[in-house]
């Protein structure tokens, strides 16, 4: 188990374990419920369930060795006084042909009520590094864009529309930090 411990937060950064798949489908469904309305297809945030998700993250946590061996990270934050788990992110290879970057941010969802702890920063830093990476996020998230931006992500002029989601998304590039 990868387990770090963000020094400026505080919070715990691990890899996610058995057990987890609850918590971490809770944070994916609040998340996403409170950030995407107007952005995304209503009925489909609607669709989205705790227990749902609780399959989806233990097949995730299932394989999360498999994940690793080909690149791809995934950890958790927990809160530090309560054991919650209270975000998590995912980072790979690009999955896009053509990617201006061969790292991708797949995923980075805390709860509103810890944003602006560091928190975000932290995971992102544990599933990409220093590396230059892009990621793909929903047009109108004013939000995630400032955050982005605050870590170096820039607007590269790339749009799609998400299919699943039916929701419009550009994408942001950050050059090698390292």
């Amino acid at each position: 188990m990868a387990v770090s411990r963000d020094t400026a937060t505080g919070y715990l950064i691990r890899r996610p374990e058995d057990g987890d798949a609850v918590a971490l489908a809770q944070v994916h469904v609040h998340v996403w419920r409170v950030t995407y309305p107007g952005l995304v297809d209503r009925a489909k945030l609607d669709a989205l369930t705790v227990p749902a998700g609780t399959d989806r993250w233990r097949r995730i946590v299932a394989g999360l060795d498999r994940q690793e061996a080909e690149g791809i990270r995934t950890r958790c934050a927990v809160h530090p006084a309560t054991g919650r788990i209270i975000g998590f992110a995912t980072g790979g290879p690009a999955r896009d042909v053509g990617a201006p970057s061969k790292t991708q941010l797949w995923s980075l969802n805390v709860l509103p009520e810890h944003h602006g702890a560091g928190v975000a920063a932290a995971l992102m830093d544990e599933v990409i590094g220093e590396h230059g990476a892009y990621l793909w996020l929903a047009t109108g998230n004013a939000r995630a864009l400032a955050f982005y931006r605050k870590h170096r992500f820039e607007l590269d002029g790339a749009v799609q529309i998400d299919e699943e989601w039916s929701c419009h998304e550009s994408r942001m590039v950050r050059p090698d930090l390292g």
